[in-house]
């Protein structure tokens, strides 16, 4: 029994490490706050609002991935709670996580700083690509919504 816990610690450890990376793209990462400061005419609506995208979506997700590794038994809200089991949460990560290494490569260009981001932003999507093709392979039918 104990190896059984031990292994399933260990399998969820890679959404661990994916939260607290998002944790970082929402608080030192300022690639996507910037984006959407250029985009945008420059006021306090507008900075309030790329403040809001770029620190509360990442850390949205964040919540979500360490929520599924050390706060297994903590309930949070309902709805939050059936969206983590449902494979759009895996889809929309993906797809921010491919928002924010192509806002990298196209605005910013890829130095030192932002290559560690970006790989990390390519490896946490594929690892989750493949552990979303592994779900569906065990379930036929998966809720997207």
């Amino acid at each position: 029994m104990l190896e059984s816990n031990k292994s399933r610690i260990l399998d969820k450890f890679p959404f661990f490490i994916g939260g607290i990376f998002l944790i970082y793209l929402a608080v030192l990462d300022d690639s996507l706050f910037n984006f959407i400061i250029n985009i945008t005419p420059q006021s306090q609506f507008s900075v309030a609002l790329a403040t809001t995208i770029a620190a509360g979506l990442p850390m949205f997700f964040a919540v979500g991935f360490i929520k599924k590794t050390i706060l297994r038994r903590w309930q949070t809200i309902y709805y939050y709670e059936k969206f983590l089991h449902r494979e759009i949460y895996w889809i929309l990560t993906v797809m921010l996580l491919t928002t924010i290494s192509c806002i990298i490569v196209t605005q910013e260009g890829i130095h030192q700083f932002n290559l560690p981001v970006l790989a990390a932003c390519v490896l946490f999507s594929v690892y989750l690509a493949i552990h979303s093709s592994k779900i569906n392979k065990n379930n036929p039918h998966p809720k997207i919504f």
